[in-house]
């Protein structure tokens, strides 16, 4: 199915709520966003933050740390071509 969408001046969009139930995005998320040819394509990259607490390491980061690790890892998420 298509929807048309309105992407205000800051580029902004809102994703119609059937594709988003198809995609069970339910909250906040993150995505990946390319151009492809003459396309934008998103990529919704949802789930990461969810796992929170389900790995256990003895790995321990001060607050700094761990912001600075997730900003990284989220750069480098978004770069990731599955």
């Amino acid at each position: 199915m298509n929807y048309i969408v309105s992407i205000t001046s800051q580029g902004q969009l809102t994703i119609p709520k059937g594709i988003r139930d198809d995609f069970d995005i339910t909250q906040a998320s993150k995505a990946v966003i390319k151009k492809v040819g003459s396309k934008i394509v998103v990529e919704p990259k949802g789930g990461f933050w969810s796992l929170g607490g389900s790995l256990k390491s003895e790995i321990k980061l001060t607050d700094k740390q761990l912001r600075e690790a997730r900003l990284s890892f989220e750069k480098e998420w978004a770069k990731k071509d599955d």
